[in-house]
């Protein structure tokens, strides 16, 4: 049985235009609800079918550089709600790529996440009394999330 691989070694693509630097990713999650039912004259337990699949919110950390893409990104999702009060098109959603690498830097596993967009950024806090890299967070909402070994 090889060893698990560590889960500090991962590098994040978001179509192109972001790659690694990403302190943190958390989040990737699938539910499926469960669907009840009773059979008639089946009284001891219920059937359970799977139901409506839901996906979760992704976070994403990173510490602030000059690179806006990031801030870019999400500022498209409220540009998209003032622009004339209309709704745009869906030009803000995104795919995002996180790969995990083993010891020696080879991606082993991938998470496709699907039709991502920015629902919540977060510039960080500023503290004069730490001297922590400074954080800013993305909550991404999705459409899909595919695991693969590669």
């Amino acid at each position: 049985m090889p060893d698990p691989y560590r889960n500090f070694k991962f590098e994040v693509e978001i179509d192109g235009f972001v790659r690694a630097g990403f302190s943190k990713v958390t989040g990737l999650s699938r539910t499926t609800e469960e669907i009840s039912y009773r059979e008639g004259g089946e009284n001891e337990t219920p059937h359970k079918l799977p139901g409506q699949t839901s996906f979760g919110d992704i976070t994403m950390e990173r510490g602030i550089s000059d690179d806006d893409d990031f801030q870019n990104w999400s500022d498209t999702i409220f540009n998209v709600d003032q622009v004339n009060g209309e709704q745009g098109d869906d030009d803000f959603r995104r795919k995002v790529v996180v790969y995990l690498k083993n010891k020696a830097g080879d991606r082993k596993v991938k998470w496709t996440i699907f039709r991502a967009w920015p629902k919540e950024f977060t510039a960080g806090d500023l503290d004069a009394n730490a001297n922590d890299v400074e954080i800013e967070s993305m909550v991404l909402a999705n459409e899909g999330i595919k695991r693969e070994s590669l």
